[in-house]
């Protein structure tokens, strides 16, 4: 017998697990530019819900013409459908540069959250305080819980959550660091090529706080400068587990790179590619400016910074 048997042919999926802060907002754009008209952002229905692997499956099923999702309500573990091979990817920060970009973010915000409320009342070593004190589940090992236990706070993580949180890294389809932004998009380019052929993954970053890339090679010193001796102290504590979690995506992306031909010179062109990526947005900023009566001084006199999201 030589039978045929029809089946749906296999769907790719980008899902985008956007930790807050953590260079997402710059994914987001990357992911809305490669995919035109099949990229989706997706919610909960309040700010603090959580989405699993069944409300993906679900969207991704009444709109088969998605590609790539991203969601800041979206908790792992990713999901497991016939047909369908789900491309992770997630983005891990230093904690307490992931913090003082937190800190930043809600010092700008007119939002009424309690946190933004604090942020804008107090320096970073009083804030910080304040978390420890009232909201560890926002200082205390928050990526690790957010890929071990779906996000859910219930005590402090231990060496369990880190080794769960661990396998979730070395499986994830686009691991990546806001510290090894660029590395981590060139082995992924690499390794996303035989799904996704015409993939591109320059950027112009988005949303960026002044605590940049080099905050892991940062000394001791250099934090307790923006949150104080004894509070940095407490801050570092309380993140063992993240700071640890952070090495080991480190150690995944170098291993992947190891394996990329060229790998070098690959991280250099996609460099190359932002730049002229970047070039071109600024000669059409310029171009819009310049049709408008006034020029700069249209508006005020200086030029727009994107600051929400992240």
């Amino acid at each position: 017998m030589d039978a045929t048997v029809p089946v749906s042919r296999t769907r790719y999926a980008i899902v985008h697990y956007h930790i807050f802060k953590n260079g997402g907002s710059t994914i987001d754009a990357i992911l809305e530019r490669e995919f035109p008209g099949r990229f989706a952002t997706i919610h909960g229905s309040d700010p603090d819900a959580a989405l699993d692997a069944g409300d993906l499956i679900d969207f991704l099923a009444v709109h088969p013409e998605i590609a790539a999702v991203s969601s800041h309500h979206l908790r792992y573990p990713k999901p497991v459908e016939r047909r369908t091979v789900f491309f992770d990817c997630c983005f891990l920060r230093h904690p307490l540069a992931r913090l003082y970009s937190t800190y930043q973010h809600f010092r700008r915000s007119d939002s009424p959250a309690l946190i933004a409320r604090w942020a804008r009342s107090y320096d970073p070593p009083k804030f910080a305080a304040r978390l420890i004190g009232e909201a560890p589940h926002l200082v205390s090992d928050a990526q690790v819980t957010q890929l071990a236990n779906a996000g859910a706070f219930v005590r402090p993580a231990d060496g369990q959550d880190l080794e769960r949180a661990a396998v979730v890294v070395r499986e994830m389809a686009l691991p990546g660091l806001v510290e090894m932004f660029d590395e981590s998009l060139a082995a992924a380019e690499y390794f996303l090529r035989p799904a996704f052929p015409t993939l591109r993954l320059e950027y112009i970053p988005t949303n960026v706080s002044d605590v940049g890339r080099s905050a892991a090679e940062q000394p001791r010193e250099y934090w307790e400068g923006i949150w104080g001796k004894e509070v940095c102290g407490r801050l570092l504590r309380m993140n063992e587990m993240d700071l640890e979690l952070i090495g080991r995506m480190r150690t995944e992306i170098l291993r992947r790179l190891e394996r990329v031909p060229q790998a070098a010179e690959k991280v250099q062109e996609l460099r190359s590619r932002c730049g002229r990526l970047a070039a071109q947005g600024e000669g059409r900023a310029s171009a819009a400016i310049s049709a408008v009566p006034g020029g700069e001084e249209a508006v005020g006199g200086s030029r727009a910074v994107r600051t929400s999201g992240g």
